[in-house]
């Protein structure tokens, strides 16, 4: 993945090219991977599966046009797993890592919590991400946050296919990115999520619930939706994970024993 600085501007110029405007100055990067060698390495059985744990899927065909909501920091887990997120996302289809067969065309959009920091510190940090499967893995630097605190995530449609992604944390600090790119015009598909990589048990998983609150989603049009979220849970969960819906604006998505 490439790590862009916080406020970036990312355009889709073709063929995988992509040019970063940040601090007044514009680069092109040539041919920038995407996720999709990863995802292969890590097609397992499901009896070994690692990633979405639980999550809350909502489907709007029209296509979303905003989707803001707090997302809670748990308490630190006891052991440190490869890498713990939690966020709200916005995709253009209904496609699950590892999981499901790979669709021809992937994008997710996200303001994303994580554990631990980037340089392994016990600690969270928030990032926006931008990813695709074909041709680029794009994310913010980070910005730190502690236990009890929450994260504000946002996303908004501000073109025909730009959008302004962000996590921002309770000092105001955002971690944002703005993306335009075709592919972005119809965003259906929400989330909220629960991902690890590495929870081996119970102990690299928090022991407190998180709570994503203020849930609120517009169409293009800027009207307000009700959104009728669906659980899932993973195929292999390790320690019983769960989300449940609480009302169109609340999801609280369970860890070990919380």
């Amino acid at each position: 993945s490439l790590t862009v600085p916080s406020g970036s501007h990312i355009i889709e110029v073709g063929n995988g090219d992509i040019i970063i405007s940040s601090d007044n100055t514009e680069t092109l990067l040539k041919g920038v991977q995407g996720c999709k060698d990863y995802i292969r390495k890590r097609h397992v059985a499901q009896s070994d599966y690692d990633g979405w744990l639980a999550y809350t899927t909502f489907n709007y065909p029209q296509g979303i046009g905003q989707f803001l909501g707090y997302f809670s920091v748990p308490p630190s887990p006891q052991n440190t797993p490869d890498r713990l997120y939690i966020f709200t996302g916005l995709q253009n289809v209904d496609w699950i890592p590892i999981v499901d067969p790979e669709p021809p065309i992937f994008d997710i959009i996200q303001p994303v919590l994580q554990y631990p920091q980037d340089d392994g510190t016990a600690g969270w940090s928030v990032k926006s991400w931008y990813v695709t499967l074909d041709s680029r893995v794009l994310q913010t630097s980070e910005i730190f946050v502690n236990p009890g605190e929450r994260v504000f995530g946002n996303m908004t449609k501000t073109g025909a296919s730009d959008w302004y992604i962000a996590g921002v944390n309770v000092g105001g600090n955002a971690a944002a990115l703005t993306v335009t790119d075709d592919r972005l015009s119809i965003q259906p598909w929400a989330y909220n999520t629960l991902e690890c990589y590495g929870c081996v048990d119970c102990t690299y998983e928090p022991t407190s619930p998180t709570h994503f609150t203020a849930l609120a989603l517009m169409d293009q049009s800027n009207n307000p939706v009700s959104p009728v979220w669906t659980s899932s849970v993973s195929p292999n969960p390790i320690c019983n994970e769960k989300a449940v819906v609480l009302s169109p604006a609340a999801v609280d998505i369970y860890f070990n024993n919380s």
